[in-house]
């Protein structure tokens, strides 16, 4: 059931996949408590992208129609009993594309002059803890760990960094919406590598003091989230160098 030639309509998609899952539990091919295939295969399956699919799964999920078990695959939950409402589900997915567009934006907005003044403001100390954390979210990438902890650690350091009692409040009380944007159901090995590079790339901005090194870091990171989750990437194996976990000195005062 292939999407293929003109840009994919993402509503039509979600409806694909909603309506392509109801035939298989209507089948038999797939019954309730039963595991999905996997996610690569799903997608070449449907001839959708997956970063599609990653979106249908998490809207399916919060309805309580499927769930994901880590390391253990997605699985079509035992109480499942009748067809799925394909149109009260597409509604569900736009929202919820539609609310995370906005996390995003939102995102842009504070988090790259968050960074500016953290440049200016930041200890070593500080400098030194965004390090570990970058170190062990490296460390979970290469175990296939999740690490969106680590993620939403380090910005929240970042902003209590910028020595702003207001911005630090802020992105502690909104944190669980952020997160929204960490969701399992959006990363794969490349978003977690471009997101340790991206951190990286902002570390070596606060180290220098150089606020707008250090907004223009933290705007592209928000940009390649943006392109990890609404455009159409490739997943590639999560290698990096090793020497993430032995960068220089701080120069911090």
């Amino acid at each position: 059931m292939g999407l293929s030639g003109a840009p994919e309509d993402k509503k039509y998609t979600y409806r694909v996949l909603i309506e392509r899952i109801s035939e298989m539990i209507r089948s038999g091919e797939l019954q309730p408590g039963g595991r999905l295939p996997p996610e690569r295969k799903l997608a070449e399956m449907f001839g959708v992208s997956r970063s599609s699919l990653r979106q249908a799964f998490q809207a399916l999920a919060e309805r309580g129609i499927i769930e994901s078990r880590q390391g253990d695959g997605t699985y079509l939950l035992p109480a499942i009993e009748t067809p799925l409402s394909t149109d009260a589900i597409a509604d569900a997915i736009s929202e919820q594309s539609g609310l995370l567009r906005e996390i995003v934006e939102f995102r842009q907005l504070i988090e790259p002059q968050i960074a500016a003044l953290a440049a200016r403001r930041i200890s070593t100390e500080a400098v030194d803890r965004l390090k570990i954390l970058v170190c062990d979210q490296q460390r979970a990438l290469m175990v296939g760990r999740v690490a969106a902890g680590f993620d939403a650690e380090f910005h929240q350091v970042l902003a209590e960094s910028a020595d702003n009692r207001v911005m630090a409040r802020v992105m502690s009380t909104i944190q669980s919406i952020v997160n929204e944007s960490r969701s399992i159901w959006l990363q794969s090995n490349e978003r977690r590598l471009t997101s340790m590079e991206g951190h990286l790339r902002i570390i070596d901005a606060l180290e220098a003091r150089d606020a707008e090194a250090a907004h223009a870091a933290m705007a592209l990171h928000i940009a390649e989230i943006e392109l990890s989750i609404f455009g159409e990437q490739q997943e590639t194996p999560g290698k990096t160098d090793s020497k993430v976990c032995q960068p220089k000195s701080s120069t911090t005062k």
